[in-house]
């Protein structure tokens, strides 16, 4: 027969056990319902005393989850020729110089290759520097050259109006924000 302490402290590591696994839970399920919401939480937030303390795979699983649609298939970002008549013609441009019509979502790494890319390239006040392909729409190889597929981290450059390219961007971001990586699109202009 159990003495009363050993059924006192089973009962109390059941409790620990019962409760961690609730908040393991709950946390996983917040994570998910804040990515599919296309949130994240910020770096350093899940972890010992956060009061988050999620698995690490399971963190890392929730907070890169943040598509929901993976087509077959190439999708048509469908933009107005009217509201974005500079981008319509540098992407026409740039296609026409041997750049890839058919992209692909590559999230992962996007702003490093921005970056990349940019530098050297000096701003213009009023202007912005258009890249096509776009920084999410490049994989991660030597460099993507004209001609070639939409890998690396080169792409064509041209300045145009700082208020068409931001609205640009929004948009093309809202369109892509429900389709995971590897998915392919390409532009269309009506």
């Amino acid at each position: 027969m159990e003495s009363q302490e050993a059924k006192v402290c089973a009962v109390s590591i059941h409790k620990r056990v019962s409760s961690t696994l609730i908040r393991r839970s709950l946390t996983g399920l917040v994570l998910v319902a804040l990515t599919t919401a296309g949130l994240s939480l910020p770096a350093g937030s899940v972890g010992p005393g956060s009061g988050l303390q999620a698995g690490t795979a399971l963190a890392a699983t929730a907070n890169s989850a943040t598509c929901s649609l993976h087509p077959r298939g190439v999708i048509n970002l469908v933009f107005s020729r009217s509201k974005y008549p500079k981008i319509r013609a540098h992407t026409v441009a740039a296609i026409r110089k041997g750049w890839p019509r058919v992209l692909v979502v590559n999230r992962t790494g996007a702003s490093a290759r921005r970056t990349r890319l940019l530098r050297g390239i000096p701003t213009r006040h009023g202007y912005d520097r258009d890249e096509y392909p776009p920084a999410v729409g490049r994989g991660h190889g030597v460099g993507l050259q004209s001609g070639s597929g939409p890998t690396g981290w080169r792409a064509d450059v041209a300045y145009v109006p700082s208020k068409e390219n931001r609205s640009h961007g929004s948009s093309m971001g809202g369109k892509l924000r429900k389709y995971c990586n590897g998915t392919k699109f390409r532009y269309v202009f009506q």
